[in-house]
Parts: structure tokens; C-alpha cells; sequence
């Protein structure tokens, strides 16, 4: 299942911008949530400025109010505070942070030092008020009370702060609202992460996995032999472009697949009908070499009897032109009708040298050299020893043939490995073949002598390939034909 999820096409593309998605609104929250902080403490600040101010206002009334009792007067100004839903709270402090006078009453006489601000020496007019941060969901606010001549009638003269004032402002209604909309906010988010994502997904699986799964589809009825496969289009242009190459190649594929067919065809056809001229040939051949022996044994009797020498010149002339017949017939029953072969663990060199004994009289009558080159080292091939000595003469007298006219012309064998397979090769020093013609001289009937058969060749190839085994030309267009076949080898008690 892991390594779906890792191959996924679907899963590729909707994780990365599930995570972007889920990352830009992290981010926006989180400085939301900052703008609102410093937007709720920006509010609280200008409460505070304006509570100070107020509370200030009504002491300096209360104070200045024609009365022996300023205290009653200072409590009952700082009341409609109490509970106010800009201030939680409302005092007048000593210069050492006693509660002298408060909104709530329960606090007078307590201490609060914490509330006093630490004031600037030399101290100023400016400095009317200061912000003191303390709890979390509270604001403390306090303002420096100053000595003013009107005031020293009822205040010593050495004091120039008399008191300060200090206001509480609440955070619980506006932290209680930052959870709210943070909750609100988070449940938006989630919906729409649910909305973003579910159609995300949709739009992929339409837009893309659908038709990707469709072309794979048709692949694979394509990969497992449905030619007439074709893919839809899907709409899109990339996805069309590939929907489009492949049915191209499908296409193609059927066309290649159609004119396969017809050259399977075609070459059944003249296979069969090769098969039919060569039984026909056999049977001809077969018919032919037998009152064709008995013509030739009858010429050479007249040969002998007669004493005139014109005469038997003509008979002789005749005897061996019946005998060249009579080779030819034979060779094409060799190639109509060749026999299974016997195989066993022959000696390639051992071969050779066996058809270099036998063709050496026509070579020296030519007064061409045979050369074997490489060691006497044994050879080892899994062949018909028969076969393969006939090829190796048939080839031996092909390059003799070749080599008609050229001096000193050499035919040169050698006997090896190559990959993994007995090899034999034959080179003459003839003019070579043309790389045109590197094929069809193994056609049967196909020759470029005067009084060749065509028929040595096609006999060698068939009777190497009846034994597992492959003939060709290894050199075309070269002077100097070399003509190489390899046999399987045959390992030890084979």
C-alpha cells in the first residue's frame, strides 16, 4: 500500500497542495490572530486614556467642591464605576500604593505598590499618565495626581504628586470574543479545507486520473495483443496529445501487423510452391539419372571400341558432358531431397584436412595453392560428418572456381570458436562479391560462372542449417570472398 501511495499520480499532486492549502491558512490565521491582539490592546489602551481622563475629571471636581468632607465626596465620584462596562474598577492611591479611595469599597486601606508607576526624575507636567501591564485579561492604567496651587490650602507644600488614579480595564469580553472568532475561524477553515480538498480531488479524478486510467487501460489491452484498441480523448490538451500517440502507434502497429500477415501469407504460398517444384524436381531428377547412367556407360563402351581417333574424341566429349549432367541431376536431388542427419562428435580440423586430400588433384591441376592455417588442435562440433565434409568441399571448389585466372592463387582454411560455436571459414583470392549479391548467391539456381549450377551454395546453407548450424559471407564487396559456417560444439562424451 506504501509504495501505491508513493506511485500515485492521484496522491502526488493532491497531498502537495492539500499541505499548501493547509499552510497559506495557517499562516493567515496566525497573523489574524496577531492583528487582533494588537487591535484589542489598541482598544484597551484608548479605554485606558479615556478612564483615566474621566476618573481625573470627577477627583478634581470632588476636590475642589466647597466641603469639609472631600473623602465622602472622592468615594461617591469613584461609585459609578463600579461594574462600568468600559473599567472594571477605579481607585486613588497614596504616593506608596495604599487603596485611599476606590469603585469598590472592599479595597480601601489595601496595598497595591505594584500599581504605582515609577515616575521620571525631574518630574513633569507631560508625564500625566503611564500603562501598566499586569494580568493577562486586565489592564492596569495609573496617572500621576500633581500639586497644584489650588491645592495647597488642604496638601503640604513639599509634595508634588498628591495621589495617582488608577484604572482597571477588562480583556475578558474582548479575549472572550479572540476565542469565539478563533473557534469560528477554525471551523471555517476546516470546512473549507474539507471544500478545497473533496474538490480538488473531484476536479483531478475528472480532469486527469480518469483518462490516464482509461489510456492505461488500453494500453495494457494493447500490450496483450488487441490491436483495434483505440483511446477516447479526454478533452484536455496535453492528455489529448498523448491519446493521440498512441493511437498512432496503434495504428501503425495494426498497419505493421497487416502487412506481416500478407508476407506470412505470401511467403507460405511460395513456400509451398517451392516445395511443390522440388518434389516435382526430385521426381524429375529421379527419372532422368537413371536412363542418363545407362546412356553414359553405353557412350563409353562405343568409346572403347572405336579405333578412329575423331570419333572417340566426340564419344569422350560426350561422356563428359553426360557425367557433368549427371552431377548436376545429383546435386539437385541432394537439395530436394537431403537426409537426416546422423550427428555425432566430429572433428572439424580433422574434416578439413580430409576435403583438402580430396580436392588437392583439381587444385594442383589448377595450380592453385590450398593453405589450412591455425593449429592441429582438435575441433570438437556436434555435426554429421558426411554433411559437413561435403560442404567443406563444396565451398573448397567454389573458391577454386573463383580463383580460375588469378596466379598463385591461394584458397587458405582455418578451423576456431566463435561465439560460443565451431566455426569453419574458406578464403579465395577471387575478385570478392558484391554486397548486392551477398544473399542471392545462395539462392538455389543462382551462379556467376559460365558453367555453374547455382546449386553448391544453396546445398551447403540447407545442410548446415538441417544440423544447427549457419552459413554466410563474411566479407562482401571485398576482394577475396570468405565464406564461414559454425556448428554447434559438442561437449566431452557427446
Amino acid at each position: 500500500m506504501a509504495s501505491l501511495r508513493v506511485r500515485s499520480l492521484f496522491l502526488k499532486v493532491v497531498i502537495p497542495i492539500i499541505a499548501l492549502v493547509l499552510a497559506s491558512m495557517g499562516a493567515v490565521s496566525f497573523f489574524a490572530m496577531q492583528a487582533m491582539g494588537e487591535g484589542v490592546r489598541s482598544v484597551a489602551v484608548e479605554r485606558a486614556k479615556y478612564g483615566l481622563a474621566e476618573v481625573g475629571r470627577r477627583v478634581e471636581e470632588a476636590m475642589l467642591v466647597t466641603s469639609t468632607d472631600h473623602g465622602a465626596h472622592l468615594q461617591k465620584a469613584l461609585e459609578p464605576f463600579d461594574g462600568s462596562p468600559d473599567m472594571d474598577a477605579a481607585r486613588i492611591l497614596s504616593s506608596s500604593g495604599e487603596v485611599l479611595y476606590a469603585s469598590n469599597q472592599s479595597e480601601v486601606g489595601q496595598m497595591m505598590p505594584t500599581h504605582v508607576p515609577g515616575l521620571p526624575a525631574p518630574l513633569s507636567q507631560e508625564d500625566s499618565w503611564q500603562i501598566l501591564v499586569g494580568q493577562s485579561d486586565v489592564l492596569h492604567a495609573a496617572r500621576p495626581i500633581f500639586k497644584e496651587s489650588r491645592c495647597a490650602q488642604c496638601h503640604a507644600r513639599d509634595q508634588s504628586v498628591l495621589g495617582f488614579v488608577d484604572v482597571d480595564i477588562s480583556l475578558s469580553r474582548q479575549s472572550e470574543g479572540m476565542r469565539i472568532w478563533g473557534a469560528i475561524a477554525t471551523a471555517a477553515a476546516v470546512a473549507q479545507f474539507a471544500i478545497i480538498g473533496i474538490g480538488i480531488a473531484l476536479i483531478l479524478g475528472h480532469v486527469v486520473v480518469r483518462p490516464l486510467r482509461g489510456l492505461a487501460t488500453s494500453m495494457q489491452q494493447l500490450q496483450h495483443g488487441n490491436l483495434d484498441v483505440t483511446a477516447a480523448p479526454a478533452r484536455t490538451a496535453e492528455i489529448d496529445s498523448l491519446v493521440t500517440g498512441f493511437n498512432d502507434m496503434a495504428d501503425r502497429l495494426r498497419r505493421a501487423r497487416q502487412i506481416e500477415e500478407d508476407a506470412q501469407r505470401s511467403h507460405l504460398t511460395r513456400v509451398e510452391q517451392l516445395a511443390s517444384i522440388g518434389e516435382m524436381a526430385a521426381s524429375l531428377a529421379h527419372e532422368i539419372r537413371n536412363p542418363l547412367s545407362g546412356a553414359k556407360a553405353a557412350i563409353d563402351v562405343l568409346a572403347g571400341e572405336e579405333t578412329a581417333e575423331e570419333p572417340r574424341r566426340i564419344l569422350g566429349h560426350v561422356s563428359e558432358e553426360l557425367a557433368r549432367v549427371d552431377g548436376v541431376v545429383r546435386q539437385l536431388l541432394n537439395f530436394a531431397r537431403p537426409k537426416a542427419p546422423v550427428l555425432t562428435r566430429v572433428d572439424l580440423r580433422a574434416l578439413i584436412d580430409e576435403a583438402v586430400l580430396l580436392t588437392g588433384p583439381r587444385a594442383t591441376a589448377q595450380g592453385a595453392n590450398l593453405e589450412v592455417q591455425g593449429s592441429s588442435e582438435p575441433h570438437y562440433a556436434l555435426a554429421d560428418a558426411d554433411m559437413v565434409r561435403q560442404v567443406i568441399v563444396n565451398l573448397l571448389i567454389n573458391a577454386l572456381q573463383a580463383s580460375e585466372g588469378a596466379g598463385h592463387a591461394t584458397v587458405v582454411l582455418s578451423a576456431g570458436a566463435r561465439d560460443g560455436q565451431t566455426s569453419c571459414s574458406v578464403r579465395d583470392t577471387g575478385p570478392g562479391v558484391p554486397a548486392d549479391k551477398a544473399e542471392t548467391i545462395f539462392r538455389p539456381f543462382m551462379t556467376t560462372k559460365p558453367r555453374g549450377t547455382g546449386l553448391g551454395l544453396a546445398t551447403s546453407r540447407r545442410l548446415i542449417e538441417l544440423q544447427g548450424g549457419r552459413l554466410w559471407l563474411e566479407n562482401p564487396n571485398e576482394p577475396g570472398a570468405c565464406f564461414t559456417f559454425t556448428l554447434p560444439v559438442a561437449e566431452t562424451g557427446a
